[in-house]
């Protein structure tokens, strides 16, 4: 296939991108993708990759990445939803040199400018009481921390999660988690003392055109046989498949654990620092975390970096043993506090919820094959694929993958996810624009055509797809 990044199309859409695409990459010589990947494939070990992956990017600006070979990709994950304001956004970059040319790493025993700079700017931007920070290494460290301060504040072992969560893949945090493969990872039985409720999955509910919160009655339940819980642990907005609750599910859910005086652990890992069109997606809603897990974008894409966010009364009786090594590591956390201010100061969260909604539009007016749902809380969300409306059976995975690989050929690169794994994944920096949006859609339009033309399960828009 052609590749759709000319040099006179990129500089129509981005002056950045041209760039990227007319220069070549500043070491030489440059290896190639062949030879990139013949060494990825013998030297690294990867837990899985899908359609098209891995894909070696050597460079990256905005929404933009390229590959060895020069081809140019608009990037719809964010670096795997990291690069909040895009990639080697310019004033995050220069935190980051600036801190390094100073000092990059001190021990979790002493301080650092910008990890108390960033600090005192979360307590700031935080909802509800949450004043002190805990720095990790990244989300799974964040998660395991922040269950240890919820059980420590409450006496209690146990934590009530939801059907489809994801709060990382590190043993404890997979006693969190619902999907059974990641689960399976383990190899060895998970802790008991975490129980699942059912999640607020509005496009396949039964009682979606009767909709009493007839799934919170069922929580409650769970609790009833539970009175070892002492903490909800969950996501605002599920990140995988974009799962978004209604506020009234929040409104329940929060009445009913403060009435049982259960502490609220908040994952803001994935749909923090405005992803979701707020600078937390808690404020959708209302909520007051007692305590809140960070990672993924805290960063600001350099290094890696996590925390967890508590009110002084949880503080004050936490006991962690020792901090992680690299833990607010002081360039990460300098790039952190300047992404901070690039959302304030470029109004990126407004951005975010202008082009959710944009992005909403744009896809349904299409009319697209085999899209069943449209789920976007700002940029949070996706597309689900059905073969057929009515019915909403999923559609089979071999032709997601298909039509994912399709994208990436015509450079768009999307991830699949959803509680059945027919969820096409968008979820582009904040920065993201509304030609950039179209750009996707028009490429998403191209690829579920081609699929469809080519396959005989699309049977209830059939007649678009000629």
């Amino acid at each position: 296939m052609e590749n759709i990044w000319s040099k006179s199309t990129a500089r129509k859409l981005d002056r950045k991108a041209a760039n990227l695409i007319a220069l070549p990459t500043k070491e030489a010589p440059q290896s190639s993708n062949e030879e990139l990947l013949a060494s990825d494939s013998e030297y690294v070990l990867r837990p899985w990759t899908g359609a098209g992956e891995p894909l070696p990017i050597v460079e990256g600006h905005g929404i933009y990445v390229k590959d060895a070979d020069g081809k140019l990709y608009m990037d719809f994950t964010s670096g795997y939803f990291v690069n909040q304001a895009g990639h080697s956004h310019p004033k995050v970059i220069a935190a980051a040199i600036d801190q390094l040319q100073k000092v990059s790493q001190v021990s979790g025993r002493h301080a650092s400018e910008p990890s108390i700079g960033l600090a005192k700017k979360l307590a700031e931007i935080a909802p509800g009481s949450l004043k002190k920070t805990l720095f990790t290494t990244g989300g799974c460290e964040s998660t395991e921390f922040a269950i240890k301060m919820v059980r420590q504040a409450s006496g209690l072992p146990g934590i009530a999660c939801v059907d489809n969560a994801f709060h990382g893949l590190s043993v404890t945090a997979l006693s969190a988690c619902a999907n059974e493969s990641y689960r399976k990872s383990a190899s060895a039985p998970l802790d008991p003392t975490f129980v699942r409720a059912p999640t607020p999955y509005c496009y396949r509910c039964p009682h979606a055109t009767n909709c009493e919160t007839q799934c919170v009655d069922q929580f409650e339940r769970v609790l009833d046989e539970a009175p070892e819980v002492g903490a909800i642990l969950a996501e605002p907005i599920q990140a995988v498949g974009g799962i978004i609750p209604p506020e009234k599910w929040w409104r329940r859910v929060d009445a009913m654990r403060r009435r049982r005086g259960l502490l609220l652990l908040l994952d803001e890992i994935q749909t923090g620092l405005g992803r979701t069109g707020s600078m937390f997606a808690a404020e959708h809603y209302g909520l007051e975390p007692d305590v809140m897990a960070l990672a993924k974008g805290l960063s600001g894409g350099v290094g890696s970096l996590g925390g967890v966010m508590a009110s002084p009364e949880i503080a004050a009786k936490f006991f962690g043993a020792t901090s992680p090594t690299s833990a607010g590591n002081a360039v990460s956390c300098a790039a952190g506090r300047a992404l901070i201010d690039v959302i304030i100061e470029e109004k990126l969260c407004e951005n975010a919820a202008a082009m959710g909604r944009y992005m909403t539009g744009a896809v349904a007016e299409r009319n697209l094959p085999w899209v069943g749902d449209i789920r976007f809380k700002g940029l949070l969300g996706g597309v689900e694929l059905v073969e057929n409306r009515d019915t909403k059976k999923p559609l089979d995975k071999r032709l997601i993958m298909q039509i994912k690989a399709d994208l990436l050929e015509r450079g768009v690169i999307v991830t699949v996810s959803g509680p059945l794994g027919n969820v096409i994944r968008i979820q582009p920096p904040l920065s993201v624009t509304s030609g950039q949006i179209d750009t996707l859609v028009t490429h998403l339009d191209a690829a579920l055509r081609a699929a469809c033309q080519k396959d005989n399960r699309c049977v209830d828009v059939q007649a678009t797809c000629s």
